[in-house]
């Protein structure tokens, strides 16, 4: 996997996963890490806060870890409390 630019990943970047169309609504990273709050359309949990989003060698990006809301003030506070835990 790719590491992201950081300076090129921002808010409404649009990309996908496999067949899930994303777009960021916020994105922190540093040199070693980076966190993000995604939002997928037409989905019962569209809310995603995913550690380490890279890009796979097939154009294709994917990340360590995800956690799925569905309710978006859940996962802007999950976002904000991750945003700690970056080194």
């Amino acid at each position: 996997m790719q590491r992201l630019d950081t300076q090129t990943i921002k808010p409404g970047f649009q990309f996908k996963n496999n067949s899930m169309r994303l777009t960021v609504v916020h994105f922190y990273g540093t040199d070693k890490r980076n966190l993000a709050l995604l939002v997928r359309k037409n989905d019962a949990c569209p809310y995603i806060t995913v550690r380490d989003l890279s890009e796979t060698g097939n154009g294709d990006f994917d990340w360590a870890w995800g956690h799925y809301f569905s309710d978006f003030d859940e996962a802007l506070e999950d976002y904000r409390e991750r945003l700690s835990e970056l080194p």
